[in-house]
């Protein structure tokens, strides 16, 4: 029998890809946020997200110390994902300043998938991760609007603005779930842009009542 040179050969060790640690946990991060978006919390684990990496999922415990610390590291990016801090201009009025915070984040919500399925599972799945991404997604709301809330005028006396803010806001969060799931609400198609031009419509006619007219 004649003697396999291949099989008799040493096994010459594979090569390895020189570990770059930033590369590394950046390569994870963005897999974690792909699976959220595909796939909500339900699909974001240690073994799933390793294969989404493409990576051993030793090295999500060596780089951030298990599923916990990439959740963290994705907190982090939450205020880049609202986009730049919301100027604030000077002499704006309080109703001037609310109508293009809400705006804006009437805005945020209908173009981030990621942004919609963060709080579609806060509310479906409560979990000391998602209350960890909770605190820090309204800590990014707060330095997304800390210059225009901080220069703007004053609130009209006798009105609890936190509360009225809060209705407005949770109003344009279940508008945008309800055009992401279902498409609908009230009889309102929710998924043409004129359905958005006339929800930002009856927001700022809202806001006018409340808070008087801009300037």
């Amino acid at each position: 029998m004649e003697p396999n040179p291949t099989a008799d050969a040493p096994r010459r060790p594979r090569a390895q890809r020189p570990h770059d640690p930033a590369a590394t946990r950046l390569l994870i991060t963005d897999a974690a946020v792909r699976l959220l978006a595909d796939k909500g919390f339900p699909g974001l684990g240690v073994n799933s997200l390793a294969a989404a990496a493409g990576v051993d999922k030793q090295l999500i415990y060596y780089h951030f110390g298990g599923l916990e610390g990439v959740v963290r590291e994705l907190s982090a990016r939450l205020q880049g994902w609202l986009g730049e801090p919301l100027p604030a201009r000077a002499g704006e009025t309080y109703a001037a300043a609310m109508q293009r915070m809400l705006l804006a984040y009437a805005r945020v919500l209908r173009q981030d998938t990621l942004v919609l399925r963060l709080l579609a599972w806060e509310l479906v799945q409560p979990s000391p991760t998602l209350e960890l991404l909770e605190t820090t997604r309204s800590d990014a709301m707060v330095g997304w609007a800390h210059g225009l809330r901080a220069r703007a005028g004053t609130p009209p006396a006798g009105l609890d603005t936190p509360a009225v803010n809060a209705l407005l806001m949770a109003g344009l969060q279940h508008l945008a779930l309800r055009a992401e799931s279902v498409g609908s609400f009230a009889g309102l198609d929710l998924k043409t842009p004129e359905s958005a031009a006339r929800i930002d419509g009856a927001l700022q006619l809202l806001l006018q009542r409340v808070y008087g007219q801009p300037r």
